[in-house]
């Protein structure tokens, strides 16, 4: 049976993995949103939108779960 003092260190050497994990998670979420160009149908569409924005011709439609 584990000891009351055991269950701490298990604790605290979860937190501290939980820390890491967070750390990692947010430095490759930062590394892949920098480094990823936009496709070359993606920069039409975004000239697009804008155009149609500038314009007034582009309606928002608002997203709904199904």
């Amino acid at each position: 049976m584990t000891t009351e003092t055991e269950f701490k260190e298990l604790k605290e050497t979860v937190a501290v993995l939980a820390k890491k994990i967070d750390s990692i998670n947010e430095l490759l979420t930062k590394r892949l949103i920098e480094t990823v160009e936009p496709l070359p149908d993606e920069v039409e569409a975004i000239k697009e939108y804008k155009e149609a924005k500038k314009n007034g011709t582009v309606e928002l439609i608002p997203w709904e779960d199904p």
